[in-house]
C-alpha cells in the first residue's frame, strides 16, 4: 500500500487509517492531556476524506460518493483511534508505557 499522498490512495479505509494514526500522534504531542484527541482526529479525517472526494470529482461529486467519503473517514478514524488505544492497553498489561501498573 502506498502512503496516502494521492486522492486514490487516501480514499480507502487503510489510507484514512494511516492518516488518522499520524494525526493522532501529532495531536498527542501538542495536546498531551487533552481528552478529546480522538474526536478531533475523527473530525479531521472526515474533512479530509470529503475534501479528497471533492477534489477527485472536480468539485462536482455524486451524493453517493460524498456518503462513501464520510463513511471512509469514520471507519478509518475508528481504526486509527481504537488501534492506538488497543496497542496502548496491551503495552500497559505488559508493564510498559504510560498505562502500566506500578
Amino acid at each position: 500500500m502506498d502512503y496516502p499522498t494521492t486522492t486514490e490512495a487516501f480514499l480507502s479505509v487503510a489510507g484514512v487509517a494511516v492518516f488518522g494514526a499520524l494525526v493522532t500522534q501529532w495531536l498527542k504531542l501538542y495536546l498531551p492531556d487533552w481528552r478529546f484527541t480522538q474526536l478531533l482526529t475523527l473530525a479531521i479525517c472526515e474533512v479530509f476524506a470529503v475534501l479528497a472526494t471533492l477534489i477527485q470529482a472536480d468539485w462536482n461529486p455524486v451524493a453517493g460518493n460524498v456518503w462513501q467519503a464520510v463513511m471512509l473517514g469514520f471507519f478509518g478514524a475508528c481504526l486509527a483511534a481504537f488501534g492506538y488505544e488497543g496497542i496502548e492497553n496491551i503495552r500497559g498489561r505488559l508493564g510498559a508505557g504510560p498505562r502500566a501498573d506500578p
